[in-house]
């Protein structure tokens, strides 16, 4: 089957940092060493110095093999481009959206998925038909990164569990002091949005959420986790306990003001804790994550945990064990996990700190389940075809901010409406396809 990624937009390529693909083999025969190269997107990582330090530790077991490495700032628009061609690589972190039955296309398969979660966790996001295609850099637990002092200044000794309690918490922190920002959603980022979707399944608290979406025409009625995720998101912004412009919503400032206690709490996964942290050493200890505001019907509060990147290998490379070297060393003996504060994906090993306190308090710490045999796509399939972007793309949440801010004459009903028309003629058309 021929490659193809439709729906692509044109990048400028040379904005990219291209080192030694094409001459590789005149730098082996120099050297004595195999190169290969790891396209990643820890553009930080380069600029300060980490994978220098890991490649370092990498060559003390593997001298033979020489490691380039790219990174790319539009990680995923870019890497897909340049998987049009052969040219992607010999490792890389395998691209969010890529679907399920084309991973044989461009990915070397690792092994029997069966086998292999005998020792790795969270495999099933880049596996098909029983086959591995990636094994996850991480996992990350996606909730709230929160400033607990700023809570407990405002007299709130325990994280909210309900969405009324939580809106009620924000609004006093507010009145307590109003040069702190309740809540912050990052809008202008746009991909930080996501982090609202990945928590359905925990808001359910059901790992099969996902699946069971695939048969359900309206799954955004009232009382349904994915319509009290968005209610709150809707609520709290029109009781503007946000930032006071989203529009114009600053990232990288966020995390300084969330560390300095100017920002209550942000949407996010565990993996922004220690860049949280790090803005304000000096404040780290206040920086704590805690589950979204929900109780399931059982009373428990579920944290949802799911793959962050995937290393995968090219199919096309040239290099596959070599490559495989590295990804096997990144996985089971770097710390990449621990140092962006996820959760390792080799099965035993220690939890976050940012996680135990979460663990503690008896939140569960939970992973979906993967859909039946042949269905591994479907749900992806449903959101492609609906265009809502579920956990894929900003758009849809940024419009039930606009709804709320006033930006548009839509209801928060008029919205969640349209979201089940969509999704019903999805499955219409998915199931007579």
């Amino acid at each position: 089957m021929k490659k193809s990624l439709i729906g692509i937009g044109v990048v400028t390529l040379a904005s990219m940092v291209l080192v030694g693909c094409s001459n590789g083999g005149s730098q082996e025969a120099k050297d004595g060493k195999e190169t290969i190269t790891f396209i990643n997107h820890r553009t930080d990582w380069e600029a300060n110095g980490k994978w220098d330090e890991y490649i370092k530790k990498f060559n003390e077991k593997n001298p033979d093999i020489k490691v380039e490495i790219q990174t790319i700032t539009d990680y995923a628009g870019q890497v897909k481009t340049r998987m049009n061609s052969d040219d992607y690589g010999d490792l890389l972190m395998i691209p969010g959206d890529i679907k399920a039955q084309d991973y044989a296309n461009f990915f070397e398969p690792l092994g029997q998925k069966s086998e292999l979660s005998e020792k790795y966790l969270s495999l099933n996001d880049r596996s098909y038909e029983g086959v591995s295609y990636g094994i996850p850099s991480q996992l990350n637990a996606t909730g709230m990164v929160v400033n607990m002092k700023v809570f407990e200044d405002a007299g709130i000794k325990e994280f909210p569990k309900t969405p009324e309690d939580f809106v009620k918490a924000l609004k006093t922190i507010k009145e307590k002091n109003p040069e702190v920002t309740p809540l912050y959603t990052n809008y202008a980022a746009g991909w930080t949005l996501s982090n609202w979707d990945f928590v359905k399944a925990g808001v359910a608290g059901d790992m099969d959420y996902s699946f069971k979406m695939t048969s359900d025409k309206s799954p955004f009625d009232s009382g349904k986790p994915l319509n009290t995720i968005y209610n709150l998101l809707y609520t709290v912004t029109k009781d503007k306990l946000v930032e006071a412009d989203p529009t114009t919503s600053d990232w990288e400032q966020s995390k300084v003001d969330l560390a300095n206690g100017k920002i209550a709490v942000m949407v996010l996964g565990s993996w922004a804790v220690p860049q949280v942290q790090q803005a304000n050493p000096d404040n780290a200890k206040n920086i704590q994550f805690q589950a979204f505001p929900t109780t399931a019907a059982d009373g428990k509060q579920y944290m949802t945990s799911a793959g962050d990147y995937n290393y995968g290998i090219n199919v096309h490379s040239k290099h596959k064990e070599a490559a495989r070297k590295l990804l096997d060393w990144l996985v089971n003996e770097s710390d990449y996990a621990k140092d962006n504060g996820g959760i390792p994906t080799l099965k035993g090993a220690e939890y976050p700190d940012s996680l135990k306190s979460s663990q503690k308090a008896g939140v569960q710490i939970v992973e979906e389940n993967q859909a039946p045999k042949g269905k591994e796509s479907l749900f992806s399939d449903l959101n492609n075809e609906s265009q809502l972007g579920i956990g894929t793309t900003d758009k849809e949440k940024q419009r039930i901010i606009d709804a709320a801010l006033g930006n548009s004459k839509e209801s928060f009903e008029d919205i969640m409406k349209d979201f089940n028309q969509r999704w019903s003629d999805a499955i219409s058309k998915i199931a007579t396809n």
